[in-house]
């Protein structure tokens, strides 16, 4: 690979793998991100470790999980002595860049500027704390906390102008760069341009046997009051939009001659639930809430491949030092997943646990999730047979070893997270 790569990693809010074409969708248009899954290695199961906004941000950027941080609720702030991503990287010799949305520094959760002190150790930093209600009226700070900067028109637009300006200026600099572009959008509720919207105005857009028809998604404090297909109109005219700004930043890479020398990483923090099982919004442990799309395009990668290892949140911060020629000793039991896109190496036996006011144990075939955060088994899907989660198999005697070998998980990962809970020290 040589010279160590540059960074693009592109986190985009509230989008579930289910929703896009990369993953099997068939209503949703997303023509840019289908070319560069023509070119990456996509992960089948990447699984958010904790399916809300401000603890998956904490285990990112720590590679621990939200009980390890102690950020396990939004508007929480990443702990000032807990070392970072951005930390890590510095160290090495990186430019630290974070863009857009942060959701990282406390209360109050709404949209304001963030202090240096409370940026996880970024070296440059445009974005804002979080809640931008309506993506046509953000606002975005860069230095001066008291400036906020009107992002003109759509703010998935907006940011994106800001993003291709601040990779010009990077690639100019002497140093390898690791920017991170966090896009409010998908994130309800939704507003994109019209002729997104318009894409799915004559769409059967509920072909899930999950999908309840008759659902209403009312938030008065969005002033948002409509029904299921006019949330998934809004929603999904919101990922076309978002996929033709990734357009934008790919070609901006390529303008600059980095295409051979970056890796380039898709994901969201977490899904939505859109309708499904009559619900909206994420926090539960259904797969539209916690599969989430993983899309890798390593420095020089031309051709596609799928992996069914079961990925991670906490296997991104060992996976980006692993691709930076950054040898740190992670406390974390998180994974480089550089293997998987180099050498074609599957371990699709590995069980992934995930944890928000619940948890979860879910392997690529089969999930157990619990009633609550002491572990009591509650429903068990094979997701194989039942991708869409309407055949609870917990009480099926047939079951009952991959039952065990799930609590059994369940039961090493709590007595891995009491010794080494930071609330508990």
């Amino acid at each position: 690979m040589g010279a160590r790569p540059h960074i693009l990693f592109v986190l985009v809010d509230q989008l579930g793998a289910r929703w896009l074409p990369t993953y099997g969708n068939p209503v949703v248009s997303t023509p840019i991100l289908d070319a560069f899954t023509g070119e990456s290695t996509v992960f089948e199961r990447a699984i958010t470790t904790s399916p809300i906004c401000t603890p998956y941000r904490g285990c990112l950027l720590s590679g621990l999980y939200p009980s390890q941080t102690g950020i396990t609720k939004n508007g929480q702030a990443y702990p000032a002595d807990l070392p970072s991503l951005a930390d890590y990287l510095n160290a090495a010799g990186y430019a630290t860049h974070w863009l857009g949305k942060w959701h990282l520094s406390g209360a109050p959760q709404r949209n304001r500027s963030v202090p240096p002190e409370s940026r996880a150790g970024f070296q440059h930093f445009i974005g804002w704390e979080s809640h931008h209600v309506d993506h046509w009226r953000g606002l975005i700070w860069a230095d001066d906390a008291d400036d906020a900067i009107a992002m003109r028109g759509h703010e998935t637009d907006a940011l994106t102008d800001i993003a291709v300006a601040q990779l010009g200026q990077a690639a100019g600099e002497n140093a390898p760069f690791f920017m991170l572009v966090s896009y409010q959008a998908p994130h309800p509720p939704c507003s994109p341009p019209d002729e997104f919207m318009e894409m799915y105005a004559n769409c059967d857009l509920l072909p899930e046997p999950n999908a309840d028809q008759n659902t209403w998604f009312k938030h008065e404090v969005w002033n948002a009051d409509y029904a299921v297909g006019e949330f998934r109109q809004r929603y999904f005219g919101e990922i076309s939009h978002l996929d033709a700004a990734f357009g934008r930043l790919l070609r901006g890479l390529d303008d600059l001659k980095l295409r051979e020398n970056t890796l380039v990483v898709f994901t969201s923090d977490h899904g939505e639930m859109a309708g499904a099982h009559g619900l909206f919004g994420k926090g539960v442990m259904y797969e539209e809430a916690l599969h989430v799309p993983l899309i890798l395009r390593a420095p020089g990668q031309t051709r596609s491949q799928r992996t069914e290892t079961c990925a991670a949140t906490i296997d991104l911060l060992p996976t980006l030092l692993d691709f930076a020629d950054c040898p740190v000793d992670l406390p974390g039991d998180g994974i480089s997943l550089r293997p998987c896109i180099e050498s074609d190496m599957d371990t699709p036996d590995r069980v992934a646990i995930s944890e928000h006011g619940n948890l979860c144990a879910t392997t690529q075939d089969w999930k157990l999730v619990t009633s609550d955060l002491r572990g009591e088994p509650a429903a068990l899907y094979n997701l194989r047979e039942d991708p869409y989660e309407l055949d609870n198999r917990l009480g099926d005697y047939a079951c009952a070893g991959i039952v065990n070998l799930l609590d059994d998980e369940l039961r090493r990962w709590r007595h891995q997270i009491t010794a080494n809970n930071r609330e508990a020290a």
